[in-house]
């Protein structure tokens, strides 16, 4: 069937023509047409359907407000339907889009702890950011997430979208400024629901590992509905769906990451003191420690009464215990989330129609933190942070010495005799229970509603009302709350002869027991705090839709329309954190509200009777800079019956969301920061070290190493409320080509440009850092030192050291500040290729094959004028594939349908860019500064996976089906800028994994 046969002659006569419904079928015919990246065809026609005139109502595409005959439009539009998405055996929207090659990897719910935004998903067409994707449900938007990622990027949380009443999701991979607004520059999700629905059906499905016991996806739903639209005059249901992750304890994950994991991290499985170490529960009375004053060494001693004494280290013996195995905070969180949404549908009169929707979403995650917190007098440097009310002064958290009069400084005569009586102290503190630390996100999101639409003569309108909005709170018990620690461990006070903090003599938490008296202490001194996140999104939108003119070609068709919408984020911040007092929480908060007003027009004219113009122009308005006009202009032109050539030129924008030009900021910390003179000053301590033939040298060389070369520093990022909107340039150009009946082809070439970006502060590059201070060199540095002179000087020890030994010059680098500011330009192109066929296998069924590909030709990044485009094409490095792929084949044979479905992405080099090269390439074989297999020097290798499923419908009621994920049970291989050591993007480090699904409609 080529594109032009498929127009219909005629408008069909149904009793309410005017509400015409878009059917799963003509989410099927843009499949065959190389619209869909994994649509499955219907079987082939017979004769007689190929000459039947296709008879098909109005239908709204994505991207456009205006109904057509035709669904090929002069955008590209990717549809995938319900049967698509369990084919690829995807539970969740995030699967779907992991399985679409225009989509790159984003944020992970699974993966989201300490991001800012736990508990949610993002998307991320083109690889330009959840910011540049926008998600739309039905055709509207989404309020963002309650708490944004990093505590500064908004998103809408695919997770809040309810699964079981999705229909198709239809994905536009162009830009669409000119039709949606803000948002809008890589692509368009929107996920369509079903419109009429009666009966009763439940589902059931749950994945296991083979790998990891403890893992386990489980989804129940259940939708039902009642009243007919065209014969009741009206519509009702409601769909609920329940998911549930369950946790991963780091007992069945701890052995599982890849082996170079553990060469790069050689004390890791060491350092948990499995069977060497106290056990959780048994009393631990800890290690004293003190510092000769001469040469900067450490001596320890294990406390009296320890019963797992650890020696040959050379500091000397101290106590030690097991590190926790449930914790949960690395391996996965435990997630539980409901959805339900209703949805109501109601005929007034002849020519109007009424509608309503009600989505509500409640997610609960939770983590258990392992490990009870340790009193481990600090040596090295100090807990940095910064928090709302002390502003740019920054926060220090040490834990004290104890002085030579504390009741519980037990050490030896020697040991205190070192510093005067003063002795550091590492001890465990268990009273609080194995079960209370740890983090919990709680996230509440809703969204109505509701609105009428129409006709007068052939002008088709709708309006409608919508408020959306979340409400999130981060709950965690990981930190110290410094009143509460007083109360357990003070009053404070400096010892005169050495300068050091020292705890009381008598304390109120008793050392050396197990109370309840302890564990009230300790709630206050670690309490449980919160974060709350409010966003709001009121919007009133209108439009009409209808004949413009009739032209020689045919019908011009125009649509015009306004939206109106309220938007606020709020995050007041915990009061104790914005006061200084919760360590490595600053009280980020935000207090953002703004009106935007937006016109918008569009027509669709037949220029020939081959050619058809689509032009659309909006102009939005907000707050703080000039109105913003987008435009964009498609073509459509039909070269032969079978080959359809198709191109666009848009202007797309994104507006600064609230969090970036708001009120407020994120003061709080930055993981891994990169420090490259402590890095390399460390790294030559250690890597001396390792080289003695003193065990306790070795184990103080591998513990050193690398362990400044990624640190956790205060961080202050200040929104700035005078950027400006981002801008973008967005081209695509391709056809469509049906060669034969079985065979569609499609090729598109596209094309962004965007530039005034908004970013936030890079702090690994200078330019980018308002402020930063260092720390002093601290007792551990010099203890480092001292250790490395005695191996030097101790013949034994076999290593040959320079005549000048390393050391330190600076400290650690304790704060960084910076600001949002508009930075740069990106260019992105590439192609998106689609294959379809189907097969008529006569007694045997049909097969469906199809193959979906990405591939990206340029990303480049233009820092400033001084800079160009510093970095060079970054196709080809880390995270940045060439190649994206899909293929798959559905056979359909009776009652069973058989679907392989294999994703492949492409290898990459290690560096992020040629200026990284430098120091991460096949020569130094190191990723992240990381040593990498010596099979994988050049780069990440290409990557692929299958699923096998299998659905048994018996009956028309009935549904049975089983999905093999990861079929070879291929393992991750190692990725050094991980933190766990996987690939979480798209190498699964759970190895083969199985799925059941039963279904049944009453």
């Amino acid at each position: 069937m080529s594109p032009a046969s498929r127009r219909p002659r005629c408008q069909p006569a149904h009793r309410h023509p005017r509400f015409p419904v878009a059917p799963l079928s003509m989410a099927l015919a843009a499949a065959l047409l190389g619209h869909a990246s994994f649509a499955a065809a219907q079987d082939a026609p017979d004769e007689k359907a190929k000459d039947k005139t296709t008879e098909l109502s109005r239908i709204q595409v994505t991207g456009s407000n205006i109904r057509r005959l035709d669904v090929e439009t002069a955008s590209p539009v990717q549809v995938i339907s319900k049967q698509d998405i369990e084919n690829m055996g995807a539970r969740t929207l995030l699967q779907v889009l992991d399985n679409l090659p225009a989509a790159r990897p984003a944020q992970q719910d699974s993966r989201s702890l300490f991001t800012g935004s736990d508990g949610a998903s993002q998307a991320n067409l083109r690889g330009l950011g959840a910011q540049a994707t926008l998600v739309l449900l039905n055709g509207r938007r989404l309020s963002y997430y309650g708490a944004p990622a990093g505590f500064q990027t908004q998103f809408v949380n695919i997770d809040s979208i309810p699964a079981a009443a999705i229909e198709r999701m239809e994905v536009l991979t162009d830009g669409a400024s000119a039709v949606y607004g803000t948002d809008a520059m890589a692509g368009v999700i929107n996920v369509i629901t079903k419109r009429n629905y009666q009966g009763v059906e439940v589902t059931a499905t749950t994945d296991t590992s083979s790998r990891i016991d403890s893992y386990g996806e489980h989804q129940a739903s259940i939708t039902a509905g009642f009243g007919d639209l065209d014969r009741d005059r009206y519509n009702v249901y409601g769909s609920f769906n329940f998911y549930r992750r369950d946790a991963i304890p780091l007992s069945d994950f701890y052995d599982k990451r890849p082996n170079q994991y553990y060469i790069n991290n050689p004390n890791y499985l060491k350092n948990l003191r499995l069977g060497t170490g106290s056990k959780p529960g048994e009393f631990n009375p800890g290690t004293y420690f003190a510092f000769d004053p001469r040469t900067g060494a450490r001596r320890q001693e294990a406390a009296p009464g320890c019963n797992n004494v650890l020696t040959g280290e050379a500091a000397g013996p101290r106590c030690i215990w097991q590190t926790w195995m449930n914790n949960e905070i690395d391996a996965g969180a435990q997630t539980e989330r409901m959805t339900g949404y209703v949805n109501a549908h109601f005929l007034i009169g002849e020519s109007t129609e009424a509608f309503a929707e009600l989505t509500y979403t409640d997610i609960d995650l939770r983590a258990n933190g392992g490990t009870p917190r340790a009193f481990s007098t600090t040596t090295g440097n100090p807990t940095s942070w910064f928090s709302r009310d002390t502003g740019a002064t920054v926060n220090q958290f040490l834990y004290p010495f104890l002085g030579p009069n504390n009741e519980y400084n037990r050490a030896s005569p020697e040991l205190k005799a070192m510093m005067g009586g003063v002795v550091g102290l590492q001890y465990l503190l268990q009273d609080a229970g194995k079960n209370y630390f740890g983090q919990r996100n709680t996230d509440q999101s809703y969204r109505a509603v509701g609105g009428l639409r129409g006709n007068f003569g052939d002008w088709n309108w709708e309006t409608a009302f919508a408020t959306a909005g979340s409400h999130s709170i981060t709950y965690q018990t990981i930190n110290v709350n410094l009143d509460g620690f007083r109360k357990a461990f003070g009053p404070f006070t400096v010892d005169p002869g050495t300068g050091r903090v020292i705890i009381s003599d008598h304390p109120a938490y008793k050392f050396g027991e197990i109370s309840d008296a302890n564990a009230a202490l300790l709630r206050e001194a670690y309490p449980t705090f919160d974060i709350q996140s409010w966003t709001r999104l009121h919007t009133l939108d209108g439009k009409i839709e209808g004949p413009l003119a009739q032209l020689p070609a045919g019908e011009m068709r125009a649509a015009f329309g306004f939206n109106i919408s309220r938007e606020t984020f709020y995050t007041p911040g915990n009061e104790d954190a914005a006061r200084g007092l919760i360590t490595q929480q600053g009280g980020s908060w935000f207090d953002g509200k703004r009106n935007t007003y937006a016109l918008f027009a569009e027509t669709v004219a037949p220029i020939t009777e081959k050619l058809e113009l689509d032009a659309a122009l909006r102009v939005d308005k907000y707050p703080n800079f000039s109105a913003n006009v987008a435009p964009k202009i498609g073509l459509k032109y039909q070269v032969l019956p079978n080959l359809l050539l198709r191109g666009t030129y848009s202007e797309g924008f994104r507006a600064p969301s609230l969090a970036e030009a708001g009120t407020g900021g994120v003061f709080a910390q930055l993981g891994g920061f990169r420090d490259e003179q402590r890095c390399s000053e460390t790294n030559a301590i250690a890597n001396l070290l390792r080289q003695s033939r003193r065990a306790g040298d070795v184990d103080l060389g591998n513990s050193l190493l690398n362990v400044d070369c990624s640190r956790t520093v205060a961080r202050m990022t200040q929104p700035n409320q005078d950027l400006k909107p981002e801008k973008a340039k967005i081209a695509t150009l391709g056809f469509v080509f049906e060669p034969l009946d079985w065979l569609s082809v499609s090729a598109d070439y596209w094309f962004v440009y965007r530039r005034n970006e908004i970013a936030a502060p890079d702090f690994s590059k200078i330019q980018d850092i308002s402020e930063l201070v260092r720390s002093p060199i601290t007792d551990s540095d010099r203890a480092a030192v001292a250790a490395l002179a005695a191996m030097c000087a101790d013949p034994a020890s076999g290593v040959v050291c320079p005549g000048t030994l390393p050391g330190y010059t600076v400290g650690n680098v304790a704060s960084v500040v910076g600001q949002y500011k508009n930075r740069g330009r990106t260019l992105i192109d590439g192609f998106d290729i689609d294959a379809r066929s189907r097969f008529s296998l006569g007694e045997w069924g049909s097969l469906n094959v199809g193959l979906a590909a990405t591939i990206a030709g340029r990303n480049r990044s233009y820092l400033d004028d001084e800079s160009g485009w510093f970095y060079g094409d970054t196709v080809g490095y880390y995270n940045n594939p060439r190649l994206r792929a899909t293929i798959n084949a559905d056979w359909n044979y009776q009652k069973f349908t058989t679907s392989v479905f294999v994703n492949y992405v492409g290898g990459t080099k290690w560096a992020r860019e040629r200026v990284d090269e430098v120091d991460n390439n096949e020569q130094t074989c190191t990723a992240g500064y990381l040593p990498v297999p010596k099979p994988q020097c050049d780069g990440a290798p290409s990557w692929w996976t299958a699923n096998l499923s299998l659905n048994w419908r018996p009956t028309d009621k009935l549904n049975v089906g089983v999905t093999v994920k990861n079929l070879f049970d291929r393992l991750p291989f190692y990725d050094p800028n991980s933190f766990l050591g996987d690939s979480p993007d798209y190498a699964s480090i759970f190895g083969r994994s199985y799925s059941f699904t039963v279904g049944y409609k009453f």
